[in-house]
């Protein structure tokens, strides 16, 4: 199986594009369904575009943490891995972990939610997330096999 492994460099960019443009329609139809807000990909500064770019471009680190592997797809067996829910504890956390380096990085700080002032109580350890907000990065999680599909790739264990 060595020969077929991907890695990160075999998400290419159009790859990551696509993948960052389904991670955001996931997001925005939950959003739409508690009757939130939610804009469409178009209406996203770069920022926010870039944000889900560089959550889709990080799966292949996260599934490496957790010993899975992608490989291209053959077939319709993008099913085949299936996370237990400790895996989806711990993808969930380390997407978490990469989300709150990446706003710390953009100057964000802890506070009540400002997009202004660039505040976010969500600045805390996964552990520490109120559950409704934990569940969007569990919920991405549950989405990784479809959206390597979507691209012709899938996730195996190693």
């Amino acid at each position: 199986m060595a020969g077929n492994v991907c890695t990160v460099q075999l998400i290419d960019g159009d790859s990551i594009e696509t993948i960052a443009r389904a991670i955001h329609e996931r997001w925005r139809a939950e959003q739409l369904a508690a009757g939130k807000p939610a804009p469409a990909w178009s209406d996203l500064d770069e920022s926010r575009q870039a944000s889900n770019r560089d959550q889709a471009a990080d799966i292949a680190v996260k599934l490496a943490g957790i010993g899975c592997e992608i490989v291209p797809l053959r077939g319709h067996d993008a099913a085949e891995c299936r996370f237990t829910d400790g895996e989806i504890e711990q993808l969930a956390s380390a997407e978490h972990d990469r989300w709150v380096q990446e706003r710390s990085n953009a100057g964000w700080t802890l506070g009540d939610k400002d997009v202004e002032r660039k505040t976010t109580p969500y600045l805390v350890p996964f552990a520490e997330l109120p559950d409704d907000i934990a569940e969007y990065d569990r919920m991405f999680v549950r989405e990784i096999p479809v959206l390597l599909a979507s691209v012709g790739l899938r996730a195996v264990r190693g």
